[in-house]
C-alpha cells in the first residue's frame, strides 16, 4: 500500500512537472500593435514564455471577425480599441481590459491616427466634405468614431451628410488619390508609405477630432481564462510590461526584429522612421478617457442602448506592480 502511494505520488509529480503551461491564444491586428509583435518576434525578451504561458498569436483584418473568433471559443485574448471592448461588454461579451497597448495622445513626438485628402483636390476644409464620403476601417470602429465626431465638430450630420464607407487599410491610400473616397484614415505604418508617395494631405487626426487623449488600442483577455489561469496572466502580462520598456529604450532595433520577423511590410527604412502613438512603459490603462469614450458613444452617436460600467470592464490587478 505504501510502495502504491509512493509510486501514485511520484506520477502525479512528473505528470504536473511535465505538464505544458496555459496556451494564450490571441488576436492580433496589424497596426499599432508593436510590443504586442515583438513578444512573438524575440521572445528571447519574454522569459516566462515557454515555461509559465505558452503564445499564440492570431492574425485578424479587423474587430468583428476578431470578437467572433473569442464568442467561438477560439480565441483567449486580445488586442481591440477600447470602444471596441465596450461595445462588447455592451452585449453581454465576458471580456476585460487588462492593459494598454498605446493612445491617441497629442504631441509632435507621437503619431495620430491622420485623416487625409488629396492634396490638389476640392476639400480644403471639414465642411467641405459635405456630399462627400470617408473611409474607414469598419462601421462602428474607433475610425469611424473619429470620423463622425471630425464631421460633427465642423457642423455636419454623418450619414445625412457625409457617408462613412469601410474599407481596409492598405486600399485607403488609392482610394483617396482615383476618388473613390473624398478622404480616408491613415494610420502607421501605412501613413508614412502613402506620404513618401506624396499628393495627400492632412485634414484632421483623432485627437483633433474628439478632443482629448485616449485609448486607442488595449488587450483584453476573456473573463473565463483570467479565472482559470490567473498566474498565466500575471506572468504573460510582466513579459508584456518589460517588452514594452525594452520597445521604448530600443525602438529603431525592435522595429528592424519586428520587419525581419515578417509583422510589417513596409519598407523597413521607411518603418524605422515613423513617428509612434504614446505607450505608456507600465501598460496602464487610462480608464478616464474611455469613460469619455463611453459617454460620446451613448449622447452623441446613438451607438449604445444604455450606460456600460466602464470601471467593471477594467481589471489592472494583473499587471506587474
Amino acid at each position: 500500500m505504501i510502495r502504491t502511494a509512493l509510486l501514485l505520488g511520484l506520477f502525479f509529480a512528473i505528470s504536473a512537472e511535465a505538464a505544458e503551461p496555459p496556451l494564450i491564444r490571441l488576436g492580433r491586428g496589424f497596426a499599432a500593435e508593436e510590443q504586442v509583435w515583438l513578444m512573438s518576434a524575440r521572445p528571447d525578451l519574454t522569459p516566462n514564455q515557454g515555461k509559465r504561458y505558452q503564445l499564440k498569436q492570431i492574425l485578424f483584418q479587423a474587430n468583428p471577425e476578431r470578437f467572433q473568433a473569442f464568442l467561438a471559443g477560439e480565441l483567449d485574448a486580445g488586442t481591440a480599441p477600447g470602444l471596441a471592448v465596450i461595445f462588447g461588454r455592451a452585449q453581454g461579451m465576458e471580456m476585460t481590459i487588462v492593459a494598454n497597448v498605446c493612445l491617441e495622445a497629442a504631441g509632435k513626438e507621437y503619431f495620430q491616427t491622420t485623416y487625409m485628402v488629396k492634396d490638389d483636390g476640392p476639400i480644403k476644409t471639414v465642411k467641405d466634405l459635405k456630399g462627400g464620403t470617408i473611409g474607414v476601417v469598419g462601421i462602428k470602429t474607433a475610425t469611424d468614431l473619429w470620423a463622425r465626431a471630425g464631421l460633427i465638430n465642423a457642423g455636419l450630420v454623418p450619414d445625412r451628410d457625409t457617408k462613412v464607407v469601410p474599407m481596409v487599410f492598405p486600399a485607403i491610400g488609392e482610394a483617396v488619390r482615383s476618388g473613390k473616397v473624398s478622404a480616408g484614415t491613415f494610420v502607421e505604418p501605412f501613413y508614412s508609405a502613402e506620404m513618401a508617395k506624396g499628393g495627400l494631405r492632412k485634414l484632421f487626426t483623432a485627437v483633433e477630432a474628439v478632443g482629448y487623449d485616449h485609448e486607442l488600442l488595449d488587450l483584453f483577455f476573456g473573463d473565463k481564462f483570467l479565472k482559470a489561469n490567473p498566474e498565466a496572466v500575471r506572468a504573460f502580462l510582466a513579459d508584456y510590461v518589460a517588452v514594452t520598456k525594452y520597445y521604448l529604450a530600443n525602438t529603431e532595433q525592435a522595429k528592424r526584429d519586428i520587419h525581419k520577423a515578417g509583422f510589417v511590410r513596409t519598407p523597413v527604412d521607411i518603418y524605422v522612421k515613423n513617428a509612434d502613438w504614446k505607450r505608456d512603459p507600465n501598460a496602464r490603462v487610462d480608464v478616464e478617457s474611455l469613460k469619455k469614450l463611453s459617454t460620446f458613444m451613448l449622447d452623441k452617436l446613438q451607438w449604445l442602448e444604455k450606460p456600460v460600467n466602464v470601471d467593471g470592464m477594467v481589471d489592472q490587478s494583473y499587471l506587474p506592480r
